[in-house]
């Protein structure tokens, strides 16, 4: 058993010292080369504290060491690159508290708390980073030691940036200038609550960035930085053939959100983006929670693009080389053999003491509650499209049940987690509905139902989750025309019958393409000041175990007739 113990401890440690080879030895001849170690975090949402990776294994998770974990980190890089003669730059590109108690419960404050803890350099706006509204998103820049940097987001009754954000900014290492232009994705105006950004306008991307870019470059910058809210596309291969084969309808359809969720309503994900404008030498972005383990380089301007997973997963980590002489970037070095991107797992990565003190008051009152049991799930409940998302089948169930409604809709990008079968507690249901979206009820008519079913189906939409319906559609059919068969409540649908509808306030400022639902009647809309996660475990405490299934409520059929009720009219 000693000797088990033994082998171990020593493969622990051999697992620590291989986190930052690039790190390891004295320095050696100058070879003409300043490094400089990028660290950057993305899409934080408030996971600062350890926690289960149910994201790699809902039954046995790993155990992540949050910014704990990243702490030890960021100090060991730090110490290790003082004693070569080497730089750091640490930034985190947005999204930093939405999604987690102690972020939520804090507004915030712990993650800034967090960020000055560790001497973060600089930080992006993302658009969460509005969801308790612009005042809260201005004291957070204000207590925050270092800058906030977003050049594209001015007042609009002034057209100026606010005096809590700065444009840009110029780091000096041993000479060499870097140019830092900070960038938040303008689809913000159309995700956030209106309220919430009231006065503020986002800019268009590109003109905002090549303008900034120009202004560093006569201040004699010799590398530009963009440091960015938007984000690297899922498969970085179809995403540059659909650079590099679109066409010009294509184009402006982007430019337009019409092609669904995987692209910004500010028209161009961040590949897209550093193909476009020229004169960018790296790039780090968040926003669609894409990690990259090495970086997408685009061939034609060599922008270095890099990006994590976010949740506090990982810490993003690369060494880039810069010739002293030409003041060029002329390549990179990886921290880990498994890339840019270094896993917090808390038994690689011992934990900061330091930082647990720091931030053990903010959670232990942010989490005092959350480990009530509220109900049980026979089964583990996943997260996949529309006909097969067990999460999105549970929560759309008890909306609809709590104000015994005809149908109920959800988006699927606001259900940010898994559940593990067995107890759920209001942690497990908070990690899924981490917004705190307030409940409404509709009076819709059935062109309005309709509606919302064929929008989710039409171009490349990826679908929304519902209740009440049974929707079968064929995608081989012309866009809102691509049902052919719905039922609520088991009968055929009617295009002047009055339903009972139930969605969040979210989606009924017009939120995830349907914009077309403020159109409906003030009076037809109740809000009812219940929060979806209020109905999903008063939902579990009704009916638990709970044993949602993939049923019938979503099937794609293609080369299914049309039933002839559906071939009537029903768009204005």
């Amino acid at each position: 058993m000693r000797n088990k113990l033994a082998l171990l401890t020593l493969g622990c440690l051999l697992l620590l010292v291989t986190m930052t080879p690039a790190l390891a030895g004295k320095p050696g001849p100058d070879d003409g080369v300043m490094r400089l170690h990028l660290i950057w975090t993305n899409d934080i949402h408030g996971h600062i504290v350890p926690e289960p990776a149910r994201f790699m294994n809902p039954a046995f998770p790993p155990p992540l060491g949050g910014g704990y974990a990243a702490a030890s980190y960021v100090k060991e890089v730090r110490r290790e690159a003082a004693e070569k003669g080497e730089q750091v730059l640490l930034m985190d590109v947005g999204d930093t508290f939405q999604g987690t108690p102690i972020g939520n419960k804090t507004k915030g404050e712990a993650v800034t708390r967090y960020f000055n803890e560790l001497q973060y350099q600089l930080v992006v706006p993302g658009n969460h980073d509005f969801d308790k509204g612009r005042d809260n998103c201005e004291h957070l820049a204000r207590i925050t030691d270092c800058p906030w940097i977003s050049a594209n987001i001015i007042e609009k009754s002034t057209g100026k940036i606010p005096d809590w954000l700065i444009p840009t900014m110029m780091l000096d290492y041993q000479g060499i200038k870097i140019g830092v232009v900070g960038i938040t994705t303008p689809s913000t105006a159309v995700m956030s609550f209106p309220e919430n950004i009231k006065g503020l306008e986002f800019l268009p991307m590109p003109p905002v960035i090549e303008k900034y870019r120009d202004q560093l470059k006569d201040q004699g910058a010799d590398l530009i930085l963009l440091a960015i809210h938007e984000g690297l596309p899922y498969d970085p291969k179809k995403g540059w053939e659909r650079i590099a084969g679109r066409t010009e309808t294509e184009t402006a359809q982007e430019q337009q959100g019409t092609y669904g969720s995987n692209y910004s309503h500010g028209g161009m994900n961040l590949m897209e983006l550093v193909n476009k404008v020229a004169g960018i030498d790296i790039a780090v972005g968040g926003h669609t929670h894409r990690g990259y383990y090495h970086p997408w380089i685009d061939p034609v301007h060599h922008t270095m693009c890099f990006e994590t997973f976010g949740n506090g997963s990982s810490i993003g980590h690369v060494i880039l080389k810069i010739d002293r002489k030409t003041k060029s970037l002329i390549g990179y070095e990886t921290a880990d053999s498994r890339g840019t991107l270094i896993t917090l797992f808390e038994d690689e990565i011992w934990p900061d003491e330091d930082m647990e003190k720091v931030l053990k008051p903010y959670r232990d009152e942010a989490e005092a509650q959350m480990g009530r049991v509220v109900g049980t799930t026979a089964v583990a409940l996943g997260r996949g499209g529309p006909g097969a998302n067990l999460v999105g089948n549970l929560v759309t169930d008890a909306m609809r049940e709590y104000f015994n409604a005809d149908f109920s809709f959800q988006n699927m990008g606001g259900l940010r987690a898994d559940l593990p079968a067995g107890d759920l507690t209001s942690r497990d249901i908070f990690s899924v509905l981490p917004f705190g979206n307030e409940l409404v009820t509709v009076q819709m008519d059935g062109r309005m139902l309709r509606r919302i079913l064929e929008r989710k189906v039409a171009g490349r939409s990826g679908g929304i989750c519902i209740s009440g319906a049974q929707w079968t559609f064929d995608t081989t059919r012309p866009d809102y025309d691509r049902g052919v068969s719905l039922l609520i409540g088991g009968q055929p649908w009617d295009p002047d019958r009055m339903y009972k509808a139930v969605c969040t306030n979210f989606l009924m400022e017009g939120n995830s393409g349907l914009d077309f639902l403020t159109s409906v009647p003030p009076e037809r809309v109740t809000p009812t000041q219940i929060t979806t996660q209020e109905a999903v475990e008063h939902y579990l405490q009704l009916h638990s175990p709970v044993r949602p299934r993939v049923d019938d409520r979503w099937v794609e059929k293609q080369g299914a007739p049309q039933a002839p009720y559906l071939a009537r009219p029903y768009m204005p």
